[in-house]
């Protein structure tokens, strides 16, 4: 079991009209998180973000502690420009942090040990049919 920091990701339902799903994202233990709410657009955005690569990208940025996004980018291999958006990405949606370093330099930081997700489903009538084309 698994005693460490979680991140817990609840998915609201698309509702009718509304283009973008949003995601509430809590960290902590026990429910005495700080909470924030970010709009993420499809559910595929947010299964690319927690992508294999992306899940090895945060187990290698936890393991290794690089101090900076170029340590990172060379241990890694990706390329820093592309790797620099990913971890945007992933420090907006509250799954890593950057600290100060050396310098100016930032370095990354994993700030969950675990990533719970909920996606809620609604009760609404579909307005639309899988393919997309009205009902």
């Amino acid at each position: 079991m698994n005693t460490g920091k979680v991140l817990h990701v609840e998915v609201a339902p698309l509702q009718s009209g509304q283009r973008e799903r949003t995601v509430t994202i809590s960290t902590g233990t026990n429910g005495s998180a700080a909470t924030k709410t970010v709009e993420v657009g499809s559910l595929q955005k947010l299964m690319r973000l927690l992508s294999e690569p992306n899940v090895k990208l945060m187990t290698m940025i936890k393991t290794v502690r690089p101090k900076s996004v170029a340590e990172l980018a060379r241990l890694s291999g990706r390329p820093k420009a592309s790797l620099t958006q990913t971890l945007r990405r992933l420090e907006r949606f509250g799954l890593i942090a950057f600290r100060q370093s050396s310098g100016r330099r930032k370095a990354p930081e994993v700030v969950c040990d675990q990533v719970t997700l909920d996606v809620m489903i609604s009760d609404a009538p579909a307005t639309e049919r899988i393919d997309g084309k009205a009902a």
